[in-house]
C-alpha cells in the first residue's frame, strides 16, 4: 500500500506539473531565482603559460531544485529557449537548470532581470553579474586590467557582500518608511513560487493532559539581513507575524537578532485561498494537500478522538523531508 501511494503521489506530482506549468508568468521564474537560484562568477585558472591567457571567466545563472521536481526545470528551460537542465549535487540529489553562454546571458537573461527583478538582495548579485557581463562583451576580461576589475567586483557578490548593504538594499528598494511600513506590493506569482522555493506547511501535534492541539501554518524563512521582504510577504497576506519579535526598521536589531528569521502564518483560510488560485508548482502541492487534509480533520473536531490523531500522524508522516525518506 505504501509503495502504491508513493507511486501515486509521483503520478498526480507528473500531472500536475505536465498541465499547469504549460505556460510559465515571468514573475514565476524571478520568485523561483530569489528562492532557490543564483547568480555567478568564476574566475579559473586555465594552465596556460601565457599570462594573457592564465584564467578565464565564467558567468552561471543557476535555478536548484531536487530532482523530484526536474519538471520545473524544464519548463523554465522552456521559457527561456536557452540553457540546460543537469545534475548539480548527487550527494543532495538535486538538479539545476543553467545558462552558461555569454550570448544567451546578454541576450536573454539580462533583460528578463531588468524588466522582472529580483525582490530580495538577490538583484545586488544580478547587478554586479551584469557589469561583468558587459566587461566580457567589450573583451575587457582578456586584458589583466579587465580580469582585475572583474575580480574585484565578484569578490563583493553573494556571501562577499557586507549584510548591512544587503539590508540597506531592501530598505531603500521596498520602500520602508518610519512606522515599519512597506510601500511596495509583491506580485501574486511572485509570492507563489517564493513560497515554493522557500516555504513549508506544518502541522504541530502537542498533547497535554489528555487533551490534542493540532496546530497548522504556513512558514517562510530569510536570513536576518532579507528580513524585510518577510514583512512585505506579511503585509501582502494581512496576516501572520515575524518571529523573532523585534524593530525591524532599526538595522542594528535586525542584524543583531537571530540568523534566520521567519514568517509564521496561522490562518489555514488565507493560506488555502491562495494556493487554490496560485497552486505549487513543484512537489511542494503534495504537502500543500495533504497538510490540507490534516486541517479538514482538524475542521471537522476528529482530532479530539484516537482516529483521527491516527489518520493526522500517518499524512503527516509522509510530509515535507519525510516523503523522500518512503
Amino acid at each position: 500500500m505504501e509503495k502504491l501511494n508513493k507511486k501515486l503521489d509521483i503520478l498526480s506530482c507528473k500531472a500536475r506539473s505536465d498541465n499547469s506549468l504549460v505556460n510559465l508568468q515571468p514573475w514565476q521564474i524571478t520568485g523561483l531565482t530569489d528562492g532557490e537560484g543564483g547568480f555567478y562568477c568564476s574566475i579559473l585558472k586555465t594552465g596556460s603559460k601565457n599570462e594573457d591567457k592564465a584564467f578565464r571567466v565564467k558567468l552561471e545563472f543557476k535555478i536548484v531544485q531536487k530532482s523530484h521536481s526536474e519538471n520545473i526545470l524544464i519548463k523554465i528551460q522552456n521559457y527561456f529557449a536557452c540553457g540546460s537542465v543537469v545534475i548539480d549535487n548527487r550527494k543532495t540529489d538535486t538538479k539545476k537548470y543553467h545558462v552558461t553562454a555569454l550570448s544567451d546571458i546578454i541576450n536573454i537573461i539580462i533583460p528578463h532581470f531588468d524588466k522582472f527583478p529580483c525582490l530580495t538582495s538577490k538583484f545586488l548579485n544580478f547587478s554586479d553579474w551584469k557589469d561583468i557581463a558587459k566587461l566580457m562583451e567589450a573583451k575587457e576580461h582578456l586584458t589583466k586590467e579587465g580580469l582585475e576589475k572583474i575580480r574585484e567586483i565578484s569578490s563583493k557578490m553573494n556571501t562577499g557582500r557586507p549584510n548591512i548593504d544587503k539590508y540597506n538594499f531592501l530598505s531603500e528598494s521596498l520602500g520602508l518608511d518610519s512606522n515599519g511600513i512597506i510601500q511596495t506590493n509583491l506580485p501574486e506569482h511572485w509570492v507563489q513560487t517564493f513560497i515554493d522555493g522557500e516555504g513549508m506547511f506544518y502541522n504541530y501535534i502537542k498533547t497535554e493532559e489528555n487533551k490534542v492541539t493540532v496546530d497548522s501554518s504556513m512558514e517562510i524563512a530569510q536570513a536576518n539581513h532579507d528580513v524585510l521582504i518577510l514583512l512585505a510577504i506579511k503585509q501582502f497576506f494581512n496576516a501572520g507575524y515575524i518571529k523573532p519579535k523585534y524593530n525591524m526598521s532599526s538595522i542594528t536589531e535586525c542584524l543583531n537578532s537571530r540568523s534566520v528569521n521567519r514568517f509564521i502564518i496561522r490562518d489555514t483560510k488565507v493560506i488555502i485561498d491562495f494556493v487554490n488560485k496560485y497552486p505549487m508548482l513543484t512537489r511542494k502541492q503534495l504537502d500543500f494537500l495533504d497538510w490540507l487534509k490534516i486541517v479538514e480533520i482538524k475542521n471537522k473536531g476528529e482530532h479530539k478522538n484516537p482516529e483521527g490523531i491516527a489518520q493526522i500522524l500517518r499524512i503527516k508522516s509522509s510530509m515535507n523531508s519525510k516523503r523522500d525518506e518512503q
